[in-house]
């Protein structure tokens, strides 16, 4: 192919270069330009050279001299073939632009003076329609384009001084000898998909709501960050009050609260070579590259704060602001930014276990010692979905008096093996299940396990439930459920609930207390630890009985708990726990 039909080919893009011609797109003066004249002449030479050469007719041949059929046809194929590239030159959609060898413009198509902003100017010289710089950019590149042409992508001067983002197709024309004649552009405007390309990077990006960016763009800024010289400090944030705006004022309060927290986070560090991003909900990142000025965290923590602690006015009320922050400093190259991530995450959760507006420091040995709980607490549901966690029973038995070592009932408990780890305990794997979701669902197959159990031995089964299990509203129908499968006697059942549940809300516990009495189940209060509303919700619900934990190791607390035993079981509760003064102990 002729470098030429670069001009009529297909346009970078995909897009056809040959459109129907617009009304009034003839160049101004009629004929077509003489440089297109000139580069048509190029091509029709080309294309007579390429002709077949024929002998001269001998007898009984047709003469293909001048004159004869067969030349004129030529011609009119000639013509013809010039009329079609002069009318792809004038009508085309893409701009097409003309040089000299020395790379000179004579001249372009109205296609790309429009794309130029000189249309209304047709009689403008070639030669102006460029900007130096535009014009210096393209020769450059003629210069290192290898033989069969090249694409690049060019940013010209817009007619109103936007940028104009096109690609260009660069060729060369010869003449029949070989020799350089024209260079040929074919600029295709692609402003429109280069800024929707923009958007839609930055969109993926950044945060749509505040204009930070975003998980994914912070973690390629903190990637470039690590493998420069120098040591980093990673703050992670958790704004406080968020939800509570949310649900008081409104989401749009919310929205806004938002905003003026990346507003001043920002401004915070704005001395600093830092980077703000919001990662997800209520969540931020503050990123400093540290430089011999920078505070150190303390320092740093009291001035996010400071920013952060002036009140927000929305819907006219003013709001406070304050967050939790967990820091990570180092200069480590070999850090992973997921991991460094992690550790002011994990830094930030410990902060937060002191209360609101909290800020702590990651501890490497603290968190080689959290990490196992943290591991047991994500694999807990595979745990449960492979049968890993299974259901043992041991025996409840009388403490002193004529039955003293005989057994009154069976201790329902979880038992969870794993390697590395050791046995986890039915207290912690109750804590895991609360803490992921899985309390409701182990709930409904312990009772209905132990129950079962139960109903086999004729004996009475004491099961032990989470702080969520105690107080969900739905916990009297999955008893309900479990009695009526297994035909189990409520009175049999030995359900002991979580006193922790009390700060969580006093009054699901009680209505299950309630209930559960109601249907003659015995209840029992476990995590017992003589507080003043657990014994007056014992004496107010007339429980069966208390379960008590290890018995405290300093004096005054020992002679509380022995002060209070005794008018407990004068009450007629049941004392459960390895402790003097019990009346029921569950052994190992």
């Amino acid at each position: 192919m002729h470098p030429i039909f670069a001009m009529t080919g297909r346009a970078p893009g995909g897009r056809a270069a040959v459109d129907t011609p617009a009304a009034g797109g003839a160049r101004a003066g009629g004929g077509p330009p003489e440089s297109v004249a000139a580069l048509l002449d190029v091509l029709t030479a080309d294309h007579a050279n390429a002709l077949p050469r024929h002998a001269p007719a001998g007898p009984g041949k047709a003469s293909t001299g001048p004159g004869s059929a067969p030349a004129e046809r030529e011609r009119d194929e000639l013509r013809d073939s010039e009329a079609r590239l002069r009318h792809v030159f004038e009508s085309s959609a893409t701009g097409i632009a003309i040089f000299d060898p020395d790379g000179r413009v004579v001249d372009a198509n109205p296609a790309l003076r429009r794309m130029l902003g000189h249309a209304e100017d047709p009689g403008r010289e070639p030669v102006e329609l460029f900007a130096p710089a535009d014009l210096a950019a393209l020769r450059a590149a003629w210069t290192t384009m290898p033989a069969g042409g090249t694409r690049v992508e060019r940013r010209f001067t817009g007619p109103t001084g936007d940028p104009l983002w096109t690609n260009v197709a660069l060729s060369l024309a010869h003449d029949g000898a070989g020799r350089l004649r024209y260079r040929v552009a074919v600029v295709e405007d692609v402003t429109e998909q280069r800024e929707l390309r923009d958007y839609l990077r930055r969109q993926a990006l950044h945060d749509v709501l505040t204009g930070l960016p975003n998980r994914q763009g912070f973690l390629l800024r903190l990637e470039r960050a690590i493998h420069r010289p120098g040591s980093l400090t990673l703050c992670y944030l958790d704004v406080d009050c968020v939800a509570i705006v949310n649900d008081g004022i409104g989401y749009e309060a919310g929205d806004e609260l938002l905003r003026v927290v990346a507003r001043r986070l920002t401004a915070a560090v704005a001395d600093e070579d830092a980077t703000v991003a919001r990662i997800g909900g209520d969540e931020f990142v503050v990123l400093v590259e540290d430089s011999p000025g920078t505070p150190g965290i303390p320092a740093l923590a009291a001035a996010i704060a400071a920013e952060l602690s002036e009140p927000v006015y929305l819907s006219g009320r003013g709001v406070g602001v304050s967050a939790g922050m967990g820091f990570v400093r180092t200069s480590a190259r070999d850090v992973a930014p997921m991991s460094l991530l992690r550790q002011a995450h994990t830094a930030l959760r410990r902060a937060e276990d002191g209360g609101k507006g909290q800020w702590g420091v990651y501890d490497a040995g603290q968190d080689a010692r959290d990490r196992p709980r943290l591991a047991l607490l994500a694999g807990l549901p595979g745990a449960v979905e492979n049968g890993e966690l299974a259901i043992g029973y041991r025996p409840v038995e009388h403490v002193g008096g004529p039955a003293a070592g005989t057994r009154a009932a069976v201790a329902a408990r979880f038992r969870l093996p794993l390697p590395g780890y050791g046995a986890v305990a039915h207290e912690e794997c109750l804590r895991c299940a609360d803490a992921v979701g899985l309390s409701g669902r182990l709930a409904r197959w312990l009772l209905a396990e132990a129950c079962a159990f139960a109903a086999a031995e004729a004996t009475p089964v004491l099961v032990r439930l989470s702080a969520d299990q105690s107080r969900d509203p739905d916990l009297a129908a999955v008893v309900v459920a479990a009695l009526r499968s297994s035909g189990l006697p409520p009175g049999l059942l030995w359900l002991s609930l979580d006193s922790a549940a009390l700060t969580g809300g006093p009054d699901a516990l009680e209505d299950n207390l309630t209930t559960l009495a109601d249907m003659g189940v015995r209840r029992l209060l476990h995590g017992f630890a003589c507080g003043v509303a657990e014994v007056a919700l014992v004496q107010r619900q007339a429980l069966h009985g208390v379960e008590l934990d290890a018995p405290p190791a300093e004096p005054l607390a020992r002679a509380a708990l022995a002060a209070v035993l005794p008018l407990l079981r004068d009450g007629g509760v049941l004392v459960v726990g390895d402790v003097p003064g019990a009346d029921l102990v569950v052994r190992r």
